[in-house]
């Protein structure tokens, strides 16, 4: 494929920031000016765009002091502000050289930070701007950046081009002889199967990419490989086969992130089983970790479900208003926290309550094409239309419940990592 052809498949964003400018309109008057911060600095980011008449340079110099001058008097100097300074500072150092793809890397550490603050827009507005500066380029920053804006499409519901966004990186990838990158974008197209409901197609991807990956030693991608894996077998019922993979990957990963990610993927799955107790492990690891938003949220709706589980009512309650009162919940996210409530209101006995909860997770996940948690939606609800409430013996914990031996095993290794923390 040639570098012409990639070039014409990448984002065309609007040099207008829009995401930012609703953030700058909000109340909150601390958010409103960083945001108001974040729209300045990427404006000043797109004067280096190659396809734009360049500004003269008295003007640019002038852009770059005012917007460090903005910056500085934002109080207090939060994560967000330290990043847009970075920005900053890149865009002073190349005006001169004009070497464009030195501002990318800066890009995708502020798209990665809005990412895991679920500003899902913002983070899509930023990386289709640092996409626009690599234009065909085969650097690694932009082979990341495809990468990223998948994962992130991905997560905005958008699987299409969530889709398209990894192939295009495995492309790049490919012509630059990044193995490590191919892997990361069949693991990416793999998730988005799985996404859509192909668990087949997924479950063969991931095995090859962990067949290969293993292979040459490339313990990040086996990692990723295995974590994806287990979760693609929980989808398809066969729950005890994922639960040592996704141990797997704990063990294999390297980053602190990534580890919580798969310890919070573990709880769930072990949720699955009945094995609560050690689920209840796994989601006091994560909690005591410096978590972030998407993954407390995760964890949140998890430990909801568990309250239905078991039956506590008042436990149920209070992790509803603590995820409901959480803001910019992705359309998985919301529409996983919608399911899980409408399921508890229906073993609670609130059938009314139940069903304008599971109207909202199916037509939210319609909306967005979230086929697996559409056809889950859309099984409670008729359960519920059909029999008023779940049935109470679903929701009643075993007092140990058999496992396979290695989830046992995965079971003690989690009692013996909590009481070390």
């Amino acid at each position: 494929m040639s570098h012409r052809n990639l070039r014409i498949s990448s984002p065309q964003p609007s040099t207008l920031h829009e995401p930012f400018l609703e953030r700058a309109a909000e109340s909150d008057a601390e958010s409103s000016s960083r945001a108001l911060g974040a729209f300045l600095t990427m404006r000043l980011v797109d004067q280096f765009d190659q396809d734009r008449n360049p500004i003269r340079p008295e003007a640019l110099a002038y852009q770059i002091r005012a917007t460090r001058d903005y910056l500085r008097d934002l109080h207090p100097p939060t994560v967000e502000v330290n990043h847009l300074g970075e920005l900053v500072r890149v865009a002073d150092g190349i005006r001169q050289s004009r070497a464009v793809q030195l501002l990318v890397p800066p890009l995708l550490a502020f798209a990665f930070w809005l990412e895991q603050e679920l500003r899902v827009d913002e983070a899509l507005d930023v990386l289709e701007t640092g996409l626009r500066l690599c234009g065909g380029s085969l650097s690694e920053e932009a082979i990341a950046a495809r990468l990223q804006l998948g994962r992130v499409l991905r997560l905005a519901g958008r699987l299409e081009e969530a889709g398209q966004s990894y192939t295009s990186a495995g492309q790049l990838a490919a012509e630059a002889g990044d193995t490590h990158s191919e892997f990361l974008s069949r693991i990416g197209c793999a998730v988005v199967a799985q996404r859509a409901g192909n668990l087949p197609q997924s479950e063969s991807m991931l095995k090859k990419v962990l067949a290969e990956s293993s292979k040459l030693e490339d313990r990040d991608a086996e990692a990723r490989a295995c974590h994806d894996l287990a979760n693609t077998m929980d989808l398809s019922g066969r729950t005890e086969e994922g639960i040592p993979l996704v141990f797997r990957a704990f063990e294999l990963y390297e980053q602190p992130l990534q580890k919580v990610r798969a310890l919070h993927d573990l709880g769930v799955l072990l949720k699955t089983l009945g094995h609560y107790a050690a689920a209840e492990d796994a989601f006091t690891l994560v909690v005591q970790s410096d978590a972030p938003p998407e993954i407390c949220v995760n964890t949140t709706n998890e430990l909801l479900e568990i309250a239905v589980l078991i039956g506590d009512r008042i436990a149920f309650e209070r992790r509803r208003r603590e995820a409901e009162s959480k803001v910019g919940l992705s359309p998985y996210l919301l529409v996983d926290f919608e399911l899980k409530v409408g399921v508890g209101f229906a073993a609670f006995g609130h059938p009314s309550k139940a069903e304008k909860y599971l109207s909202s997770a199916v037509e939210h996940a319609e909306e967005h094409h979230l086929n697996q948690l559409l056809f889950q939606a859309e099984a409670a609800l008729r359960q519920l239309r059909e029999g008023g409430r779940v049935r109470a013996e679903e929701h009643k914990e075993a007092d140990r419940p058999d496992a396979h031996p290695e989830v046992e095993a995965v079971a003690d290794r989690l009692q013996e990592l909590r009481a070390t923390v």
